[in-house]
C-alpha cells in the first residue's frame, strides 16, 4: 500500500501543467534517438492538459484574474465529467485557490459569466461585509458643505461625493491596461438581459420564498400530526436550517438579507445603498406571500382533516400557530413587544459581528451554517412567549395567503394589530439598537456613524440646525460661520 501511494504521488508530481512546455519537451523526447524508457513512455502517453493559463481563469465574484506564477503547482487538468459532489479529488482536482475549472472557451460562449457587475461589493450574510466608505467619514460631502465652501475663499474644494462613488472598487490591473469593460449587450436573450437587470430582488424573492417555505411547512407538520411528526425543538431547528438553505442560495447575488431588519441595519450602520432598501423589502414581502401560499396549499387537506377532527374553523385550530405569529394569552404587549426587540437585536448583532472580519469571523462558507444555529437557538429561548417571528416577511406573507384562503379579516386585527407593532416595529427597532449596540462596544470601522470623526458630526448637525432655523425664520443669524462655530463647539 505504501509503495503503491508513493509511486502515485510521483506520477502527480510528474503531471506537466503549462501545455507549451508539455508539448515542448515531448517534440526533444521525439527527436531523441535513444530508446524509450518507461519515464518518456509514460509521459507520451499522458494526454496533453488542456487547462487554460492561470491568467485566464477568472473568478465567478469578482472578475478578477490569477497569476501566472502559481501555474506551476496545479496537479491536473479536470476530466470530463468530473462534477463531484464531494469536492476535488487529490490527483485530477484543482486545489481550493484556482477555484472550478474552466474551458477556455467556456467565457467566449457565456461572455457574462464572471462579469456581472464587477468591482461591486456585496452585503452578504455568507461572506465578511464590506468595508466602504461613506459620506459621513469624508469632509464636505454633504451638498450644504460645498455650498458653505463655495462663500468662504481660499478653501479647497473636495470633490463631490458623486465624482468618487463609496461602493466603487478598483478594477482589476488586466483590465485596465487593456482597457476592458464588462460587455452590455452580450446576452442569450431578452429574458437574459431582464433577469441581469433584476437579479438581486429576484435573489432576495427567491431566498426568502425557500426558507420561508420550508419553516412553515415543518410548523405544519408538527401541528397538524398533533405532535406526531417533529417536535417544537425539531421545528426550531428546521426554521434555522431553512434559513441556512436560503441564505447558501442567494447570498452570492444580493447577499441573502431575506429579512427587512437586516436590510435597514446594514444600510444604516454598514453603507448598503439606501436607494436598495425598498426594493429589497418589497421582494422579501412577495417571497413571504409566495411562501406562504405553497405552504397552505401543501398542507391544505390536512388542516382541513385537523379542522373536522377538532370540530373549530381552521383559523382556530393549531394550525394558526404554525403560520402566524403573535403573543400569548397570558403575555402582556410590553413583554412581547420586548421579546421580539431582544431577539432582533441578537440576531443583528450576531450577523454584524460574523461580517467584522477585524473581529473572529468563520471560515469561509460557514457565516450561513452560524446563522442557521443562531436563529434555531434564538427560537428555542424567545419562541415561546410569541412564536418568534423576529422577521416582518415571516409573519405578514402567511397573514395575507390565510385572508385570501377565507380565513376572515380578524388575522389582521387580533392581539391589537400584532402584525404591525410586533413583527414590523418592534423587529426592525430591534435590529437598529442591536447593531449600534455592536458598533458601541466592539466595531471599529470608519463606515459606521459611531466612529464617524467629531468635526464631521458636529459640522453636520450645525448645517441641519441652521437650515432648519432659516426656514422657520427663528435665530437665522444665530450661526453666521459654520467652521467658527465648529470649532467653538470642539472648544467647549
Amino acid at each position: 500500500m505504501t509503495n503503491g501511494m508513493q509511486s502515485h504521488k510521483k506520477e502527480v508530481d510528474e503531471v506537466q501543467t503549462d501545455p507549451e512546455e508539455f508539448n515542448s519537451q515531448s517534440s526533444e523526447t521525439d527527436d531523441e534517438s535513444s530508446p524509450p524508457t518507461r519515464e518518456t513512455s509514460r509521459r507520451k502517453e499522458r494526454p496533453p492538459n488542456r487547462r487554460p493559463p492561470a491568467s485566464r481563469q477568472a473568478t465567478a465574484r469578482t472578475g478578477s484574474f490569477r497569476d501566472d506564477v502559481s501555474r506551476s503547482k496545479t496537479q491536473g487538468s479536470q476530466p470530463p465529467g468530473g462534477f463531484s459532489l464531494a469536492g476535488s479529488t487529490a490527483f485530477w482536482g484543482a486545489p481550493p485557490q484556482y477555484g472550478p475549472y474552466v474551458h477556455p472557451e467556456y467565457h467566449s460562449y457565456n461572455p457574462q459569466y464572471g462579469n456581472s457587475e464587477p468591482g461591486k461589493p456585496v452585503w452578504s450574510l455568507a461572506q465578511p461585509l464590506p468595508h466602504v466608505v461613506r459620506d459621513g467619514m469624508r469632509y464636505g460631502a454633504l451638498p450644504e458643505d460645498r455650498k458653505e465652501e463655495e462663500r468662504e475663499e481660499g478653501r479647497a474644494h473636495p470633490p463631490p461625493a458623486a465624482e468618487e462613488p463609496p461602493t466603487g472598487i478598483p478594477q482589476t490591473e488586466e483590465s485596465q491596461q487593456h482597457g476592458e469593460a464588462p460587455p452590455d449587450d452580450s446576452f442569450f436573450n431578452i429574458w437574459g438581459k431582464f433577469r441581469s437587470w433584476a437579479k438581486e430582488p429576484f435573489a432576495e424573492w427567491l431566498g426568502t420564498t425557500v426558507a420561508i417555505t420550508l419553516g412553515l411547512c415543518a410548523g405544519l407538520a408538527h401541528y397538524t400530526s398533533e405532535g406526531q411528526a417533529g417536535t417544537y425543538t425539531s421545528q426550531c431547528a428546521a426554521w434555522g436550517f431553512a434559513f441556512m438553505i436560503g441564505i447558501y442560495m442567494a447570498g452570492g447575488v444580493s447577499g441573502a438579507h431575506l429579512n427587512p431588519a437586516i436590510t435597514i441595519s446594514l444600510s444604516v450602520w454598514r453603507g448598503f445603498p439606501a436607494r436598495k432598501c425598498s426594493l429589497y423589502v418589497l421582494a422579501q414581502v412577495l417571497g413571504a406571500i409566495t411562501a406562504g401560499g405553497l405552504a397552505y396549499a401543501i398542507y391544505h387537506d390536512a388542516i382541513v382533516e385537523l379542522s373536522v377532527k377538532s370540530q373549530v374553523p381552521q383559523a382556530q385550530t393549531t394550525a394558526a400557530d404554525a403560520l402566524l405569529t403573535g403573543p400569548k394569552s397570558f403575555v402582556a404587549p410590553a413583554t412581547a413587544f420586548f421579546n421580539e426587540f431582544l431577539g432582533s437585536a441578537i440576531l443583528v448583532g450576531i450577523i454584524l459581528a460574523l461580517g467584522d472580519d477585524a473581529n473572529a469571523p468563520p471560515g469561509a462558507g460557514m457565516q450561513a451554517f452560524i446563522i442557521g444555529i443562531v436563529i434555531t437557538v434564538l427560537l428555542l429561548a424567545l419562541g415561546y412567549n410569541t412564536g418568534g417571528c423576529f422577521n416582518a416577511p415571516r409573519d405578514f406573507g402567511p397573514r395575507l395567503a390565510v385572508l385570501m384562503a377565507g380565513w376572515g379579516g380578524q388575522v389582521f386585527t387580533e392581539n391589537s394589530v400584532w402584525w404591525v407593532w410586533g413583527p414590523w416595529v418592534a423587529d426592525i427597532f430591534g435590529g437598529l439598537f442591536g447593531a449600534m449596540v455592536y458598533d458601541l462596544a466592539i466595531f471599529t470601522g470608519g463606515e459606521s456613524p459611531i466612529n464617524y470623526p467629531p468635526r464631521r458630526r458636529k459640522r453636520a448637525l450645525l448645517i441641519k440646525e441652521k437650515n432648519l432655523r432659516d426656514k422657520l425664520h427663528i435665530g437665522r443669524h444665530k450661526i453666521k460661520d459654520i467652521e467658527k462655530a465648529v470649532e467653538e463647539n470642539q472648544d467647549e
